[in-house]
């Protein structure tokens, strides 16, 4: 499969984070071979918890279904920009590389970038690319926030 094959995936997972009244941010974790290993999204409502966005709710049903602490060698596809919290459990599960479509916007809660966070990850190097199906994953994000009270 390709990037953007994933990231459609990926953003499947994100139509049904929202059809579940979950912000629109979906994930999809690849193994080593190229097979997709786990399909989440974000269920921060749904689990009335703050931490339970797509990246996390995947290395810790994907960490709990291999038995394992590790991700090494897994890539992880996500709709948005992980957050510094996502980034940093995608570091601390030793995940390889990290794709995602769209930029987090300057007005997200803590706007660090990316790629700036994974530059101080020594002990387990990580990579951190961006862009895939971007107009798409933001415009699906936009869509959402149109239709919320805030």
């Amino acid at each position: 499969m390709t990037h953007e094959e994933y990231m459609k995936l990926a953003l499947n997972e994100a139509k049904k984070a929202v059809k579940e009244g979950n912000a629109p941010f979906g994930v999809v974790a690849v193994d080593p071979d190229g097979e997709i290993a786990w399909k989440d999204h974000d269920r921060v409502k749904e689990r009335i918890d703050p931490t339970a966005h797509g990246e996390i709710n995947a290395i810790r049903s994907l960490c709990q279904k291999l038995k394992s602490l590790s991700l090494k060698g897994y890539a992880i596809y996500t709709t948005s920009e992980p957050c510094p919290t996502c980034l940093t459990a995608c570091i601390k599960a030793q995940v390889s590389i990290v794709y995602y479509g769209a930029e987090t916007e300057s007005s997200a809660s803590l706007p660090i970038k990316a790629t700036e966070l994974a530059k101080l990850s020594k002990k387990y190097p990580i990579q951190v690319k961006g862009g895939i199906l971007a107009k798409e994953c933001k415009a699906q994000r936009e869509r959402f926030l149109k239709n919320i009270n805030i």
